[in-house]
């Protein structure tokens, strides 16, 4: 007697937990392949690609555009701004001169009138002369030598105002400023002014400039022969303060 379940000659039946396995689940081969949906998206991508470019090749050029643009065939798309290179320059303006002085010799051509002008500028220098003095005797420098200054503006020609505000900057200590003053008398108003060629070498002297100290000296004697015991009495002074 066959103890077996399963009859002889007859197929052993599938072990039922087999098909729990997910493994042992053949449904796979009666489904599409995998590998055919990958190709097919692939070749999707292929042709996407294709349409884009042969898009791009068809879009008109720059050139294209203006190839049937005729007399009476264009379109405007923006307004064309015609801009001047040539630039227009500013009005100069013209400083007017407010001196009345000045432009009473300008207009006057009679020469009792030009006398008559420079007269006037004169006593305005003169005024501003005292006004320096005054200063200059209380000792208040700066403001003597803006006086002097303003009264050279009406009379340049002058070797008073000069000296006058030379001595100035000395006593400041700007004895550079006081030998350019002194200069300027001695080169283009008057080369004989004694105060000009002393008050250069008291400049000179304060710098330690012995060379063009002694050297204003004896240009002072040359061009003043008759004050040389003036000048030695000045030196003598000049000396002892230092």
């Amino acid at each position: 007697m066959n103890t077996d379940d399963n009859p002889p000659n007859s197929e052993p039946k599938a072990d039922p937990f087999l098909y729990q396995h997910p493994q042992a689940d053949e449904a796979f081969l009666h489904e599409p392949s995998k590998l055919e949906e990958v190709f097919e998206c692939l070749d999707n991508i292929v042709n996407a690609n294709k349409t884009d470019s042969s898009k791009e090749a068809k879009k008109v050029s720059p050139s294209d555009a203006t190839s049937n643009v005729t007399d009476t065939n264009f379109f405007v798309s923006k307004p064309m701004v015609f801009r001047s290179s040539v630039r227009r320059s500013k009005p100069r303006k013209i400083p007017l001169n407010t001196n009345q002085f000045t432009f009473m010799r300008q207009i006057d051509c009679d020469p009792e009138d030009r006398l008559l002008a420079r007269q006037q500028r004169e006593v305005t220098a003169e005024t501003f002369r005292r006004m320096g003095n005054f200063e200059y005797r209380k000792m208040r420098y700066d403001s003597a030598i803006i006086f002097y200054t303003k009264g050279l503006e009406y009379i340049k020609d002058t070797p008073v105002l000069y000296v006058n505000r030379a001595i100035c900057y000395i006593k400041m200590r700007e004895f550079r400023r006081g030998i350019m003053d002194c200069d300027y008398v001695i080169n283009h108003v008057d080369g004989q002014y004694l105060r000009a060629w002393l008050y250069r070498a008291a400049g000179y002297k304060r710098l330690n400039d012995e060379p063009n100290f002694e050297n204003s000296i004896y240009q002072a004697k040359r061009e003043n022969y008759t004050q040389h015991a003036y000048i030695d009495d000045f030196v003598d002074k000049m000396r002892s303060l230092l």
